[in-house]
């Protein structure tokens, strides 16, 4: 009886473990879909497709970085980039077929990438609140119509962070 009862408590916990996991795990199946140019692991190719892993987390913390985050992903992406002084010349296609839901499941797994050399600044960095479907939906809802130029639009203000000088940013 006790051990019927042990199993039974071990079963719980893992499925409501499972359970806090599965918005991570969805995420996870969703970004395969960006897998095959940012690289699973998020390194990214260095003058051909940027790095996420490390570099979402630190834009997903102001609304900014939010708005421009979901509309890259869902309206797409055109214009060249720089990137810690790296240049991107390539286009983003729009990935307006996933939903809300894995909008959300998708940035909230690429928040948790890890860049393989991790940065100094990275310890102090506070960890972004995790996207939710609402979220996603309000975004995409004040951007009727966007298309690649406006997400690409949205890029200035999404590195702009409060303290620093002009030009201080990342483009």
């Amino acid at each position: 009886m006790r051990s019927l009862l042990l199993s039974a408590l071990i079963a719980i916990s893992s499925s409501a473990a499972f359970a806090d996991d599965a918005g991570v795990a969805d995420g996870a199946k969703v970004y395969q879909r960006c897998a095959a140019c940012h690289l699973p692991n998020g390194a990214g190719v260095p003058g051909a497709f940027p790095q996420l892993a490390g570099r979402v987390s630190t834009i997903a913390s102001t609304d900014a970085g939010r708005d421009y985050l979901v509309m890259a992903i869902t309206a797409g992406l055109i214009g060249e980039l720089d990137v810690e002084g790296v240049k991107y010349r390539g286009i983003m296609p729009a990935q307006a077929g996933l939903s809300d839901a894995d909008v959300a499941s998708a940035l909230n797994y690429v928040v948790s990438l890890k860049p393989a050399i991790a940065k100094a600044d990275d310890a102090g960095a506070a960890k972004p609140q995790s996207f939710t479907t609402e979220e996603v939906a309000a975004i995409r809802a004040r951007f009727p119509g966007a298309n690649p130029q406006l997400a690409h639009g949205l890029r200035e203000g999404a590195f702009k962070q409060p303290g620093k000088q002009p030009g201080a940013e990342e483009k």
